[in-house]
């Protein structure tokens, strides 16, 4: 009896509330924060690094996110050169900023610990708060974030690893696009709906798995029916053959006015140049324009209004190109790799906009939740621009909560505020006009240059 009380009293004294058990890992991690570090990243670029590689990172996705908050939460100056990036927060400050629960909070800072990206410093009672920081011989109590400075090569390598998946991954899928449009051409031309349906699934498919491997097995199969088209047709299933769009027998059946346009008749609607001006159209209707004139007379067939899909959104059916977007927030430009990135390059822009102008991560994963991705970056948008044109913003990550709520109320506009947004450009460009400055072309209008969004 005495000896088993002996056993809960040392299990109890091991295991007792506010001890941290160390691993070999922690302490290596804590061992190396006195020597130089590699590099010394500003926080926007480690936040912007941490951001890009949250799903690939050594830890879970809510130990990720947790980090980005911590690095959120320090100061800008605390990451310069001599100076140290510290958490002295409290458990239940952390839990507010993150929406976790002590366990799940506890569970997240071990994994980071282990992962050597952060080091728990731990005072006699685990207490944490800025009266234990002071001069050099007391000591700081709480989280140090000099770890991430060591992992900084880590990271850069990693960076680079997945930006060569991305572009393998992007490749994949447009050979199997461009394999896929010659399938089908031979598929329809013979008739074969089976390999159409395959193919159609193939297409699906390539759109739903981000593995490098899944994609090459989705290419062997496209490139199998493209193989199983070419013994149909004969020859190289690339280039395939297509019927004569001649049809001697339409001219027999139909009037001259219903005839197709053809080189040797000419466009029979017109017999001037299609401009806006001096437009002669010839009468081809059955009846003249009495037909015209009953259409316009006749009342709508369905008096039942049903609300437009765009009328759900934020953008309410607003069309953009992302040459617009970059015009309006040059804040915008020093993130896009190229001068007109496609939708996503677009958003992950715009994700890390967000952190420059004080939108915290918790935010912006709200707003993908409510808003959806591509609505969330055009508020993000909308806000950077009214800040770069001198708009007083006091709590910015309120004022980006407010446009979410607004959003989940089916009260948010941001086609007004982008068509507001439009028309400062044009008044900007008006003056730099007048003062001699030839801005640059206008964004283009087509998708294939622009990138409609």
């Amino acid at each position: 009896m005495e000896q088993s009380a002996h056993t809960q009293r040392t299990r109890a004294a091991c295991t007792r509330r506010g001890q941290r058990r160390i691993s070999e890992a922690m302490l290596a991690a804590r061992e190396e924060l006195t020597t130089p570090p590699p590099a010394e990243p500003g926080k926007w670029d480690m936040l912007n690094m941490l951001k890009s590689l949250r799903g690939v990172l050594p830890v879970s996705r809510g130990a990720a996110l947790t980090l980005i908050i911590m690095v959120e939460k320090t100061a800008t100056d605390a990451w310069s050169a001599l100076e140290t990036p510290f958490i002295y927060a409290h458990n239940t400050t952390l839990m507010s900023w993150t929406g976790l629960s002590r366990s799940s909070l506890q569970r997240h800072i071990r994994e980071l610990a282990e992962a050597r990206l952060l080091v728990p410093q731990d005072g006699r009672n685990g207490q944490r708060g800025r009266r234990w920081q002071g001069n050099k011989e007391q000591t700081q109590v709480g989280f140090n974030l000099s770890a991430l400075r060591y992992r900084w090569p880590d990271f850069l390598a990693l960076s680079a690893e997945q930006r060569r998946i991305r572009g393998r991954i992007s490749f994949l899928r447009d050979s199997i696009a461009d394999l896929n449009d010659s399938v089908r051409a031979g598929a329809e031309q013979f008739g074969l709906h089976d390999v159409i349906r395959q193919a159609a699934a193939i297409m699906q498919a390539r759109l739903r798995t981000v593995q490098t491997g899944t994609l090459e097995g989705l290419y062997r199969e496209m490139a199998a029916l493209s193989e199983t088209v070419a013994a149909h047709v004969g020859g190289d299933v690339s280039e395939p053959r297509s019927p004569s769009v001649e049809n001697p027998d339409f001219s027999t059946q139909y009037p001259s006015e219903m005839r197709p346009m053809g080189p040797q008749s000419g466009a029979h609607y017109t017999d001037t140049k299609n401009i806006q001006s001096s437009k002669k159209v010839d009468q081809v209707a059955a009846t003249g324009g009495n037909r015209i004139k009953a259409m316009r007379r006749a009342g709508p067939e369905s008096t039942t209004d049903r609300p437009s899909p765009y009328d759900r959104t934020a953008l309410r059916g607003f069309k953009g190109t992302s040459v617009f977007y970059l015009e309006i927030c040059s804040g915008l430009r020093e993130l896009c790799s190229s001068g007109r990135p496609s939708a996503e390059e677009l958003i992950e822009a715009a994700e890390y906009l967000s952190g420059q102008v004080g939108v915290s991560c918790h935010a912006w994963s709200q707003a993908c939740v409510v808003l959806g991705r591509l609505q969330a970056a055009v508020a993000v948008i909308v806000m950077a621009s009214r800040l770069e044109r001198g708009a007083a913003i006091r709590f910015r990550d309120a004022y980006f909560r407010s446009l979410i709520e607004r959003g989940a109320r089916n009260t948010l506009f941001l086609d007004r505020s982008l068509y507001a947004l439009r028309d400062s450009r044009s008044r900007e460009i008006g003056m730099l006009a007048e003062a001699g400055y030839v801005p640059p072309p206008a964004a283009p209008t087509s998708r294939k240059e622009g990138h409609w969004i």
